[in-house]
């Protein structure tokens, strides 16, 4: 056992146990053994091995409740929302009561008095055994922050609940913490809501140790359902995000996912869908710019499990610096999911000869009659088109710089939401490396 597993371990043990069901009771007690038993996830995980687990060991786990920051301290919106939810280091803020119709935003605590049934085989889904899943373990054993989202279902038949932002915070410091949370996101049938998450920092002046956040969400689509989740990173070097999705797609829902890293020292993204009934689909995308030595790591796992689904991987990177990034994308069409539709690119450029790019897209097919492509790319910009725009009055490193945004903005297009993907295009510009690092 390593000195921050066994220091973990030990911190898990002495958290108090808060106030919850006897079953969920039980699930923490479990998820504190299986993380002492496995320990952190180390070089020899596959899932984990081009990650470094080094810029942890400035973070503690704390049984303490934390506290939430003022709103001032948060930055402005990304974006134009009738219900805004903050949450800082791990710590909910003030739920909004005045909610559209048909949308509920409860606190963990009190959404299990109403929602037990449908959360119960939610938590106990989560697998907590081995390295790999430390983090959901961790998450599982301080499962007392969180929130949980629901769109009922109305008599005509379906239920758009608009769009639900979420803002985050993290605090750097020399005694900074690993926050927990957790959040729910229940679709009945023919539901839809718009989910979108920032993690832009705070601006404030960096603090001597890293401000943690592992995230875990869980979402059930119903039949027909659709959930749109927009993700905008831009945090600060000494911020460490985890984030783990997982999703459950029933006939005919849609889920559409876009993603964006801009900062953060590390952030990892584990995002897995389910597509469990005939018609289902998942449209992921995402895009990463990163400079200095920032490390952004997703895994996408897409399962195909009935007829006629269909999915799309799109990931571009743009990495200068000593930068590295890790994609691993993967889609299993299992037997019996006839007719589905599979497609996947991870397209990347080097900014520089010290910036690392580690990609691996992977299809598994067993089924009939499907449609499947995948390919990835690492290389550098075509220098015949900077020549070209070089030849059109443009500065090299104007030219270099309009060649990459236009390389990213290939992902930026696909946000539904003109406003919304203007200023994620302004975050994108804004942390473009300079023309002399391009």
């Amino acid at each position: 056992m390593t000195g921050l597993t066994e220091q973990w371990s030990d911190a898990l043990a002495a958290a108090p146990q808060e106030p919850a069901p006897a079953w969920l009771r039980e699930l923490r007690e479990n998820a504190v053994g299986q993380f002492r038993a496995a320990g952190l996830p180390h070089r020899k995980v596959e899932a984990w091995k081009y990650t470094p687990m080094t810029v942890f060991d400035g973070l503690r786990l704390t049984a303490a409740e934390p506290v939430p920051a003022p709103v001032a301290d948060l930055p402005p919106p990304l974006c134009e929302s009738s219900v805004v939810v903050d949450i800082r280091d791990g710590a909910l803020g003030e739920v909004p009561a005045d909610l559209p119709q048909g949308l509920t935003v409860l606190p963990l605590a009190t959404a299990l008095e109403r929602f037990e049934e449908r959360l119960k085989p939610l938590f106990e889904a989560v697998e907590l055994r081995g390295a790999t899943r430390a983090f959901a373990a961790l998450n599982t054993a301080l499962a007392t922050q969180g929130l949980v989202v629901h769109v009922a279902r109305d008599a005509a038949g379906g239920s758009a609940a608009g769009r639900l932002l979420l803002r985050w915070g993290l605090s750097a410091g020399a005694a900074a913490t690993m926050g927990q949370f957790r959040l729910f996101v229940l679709l009945d049938d023919g539901a839809r809501l718009e989910l979108v998450e920032q993690y832009l920092g705070s601006g404030e002046a960096p603090g001597d140790g890293a401000a943690g956040l592992n995230v875990l969400c869980q979402a059930e689509l119903g039949a027909g359902a659709r959930l749109s989740h927009t993700r905008v990173q831009a945090e600060t070097e000494q911020a460490v995000l985890l984030t783990s999705t997982m999703l459950e797609q029933a006939r005919d829902s849609r889920f559409v996912y876009r993603g964006f890293d801009l900062g953060a020292g590390l952030a990892r993204h584990e995002l897995t869908t389910r597509l469990t009934g005939p018609g289902a689909e998942a449209d992921i995308a995402g895009a990463w710019l990163l400079d200095g030595r920032r490390h952004v790591d997703n895994h996408v796992s897409v399962e195909h499990l009935a007829p006629g689904c269909a999915s799309e991987q799109f990931f571009r990177g743009v990495l200068g610096g000593r930068s590295r990034g890790v994609f691993n994308g993967r889609a299993l069409i299992q037997a019996g999911a006839d007719g589905s539709s599979v497609r996947q690119s991870n397209a990347n450029l080097l900014l520089s000869p010290l910036a690392e790019m580690d990609t691996k897209p992977e299809l598994e097919i067993y089924a009939d009659e499907v449609e499947a492509s995948h390919g990835a790319t690492v290389g550098q910009l075509d220098e015949a088109a900077v020549f070209y725009l070089r030849s059109r009055g443009l500065t090299d490193g104007a030219a270099r710089r309009m060649l990459t945004a236009a390389f990213c903005r290939a992902v930026t297009d696909r946000v539904a939401d003109p406003i919304l993907a203007e200023r994620i295009g302004g975050l994108l510009d804004a942390a473009m490396p300079s023309g002399e690092q391009l």
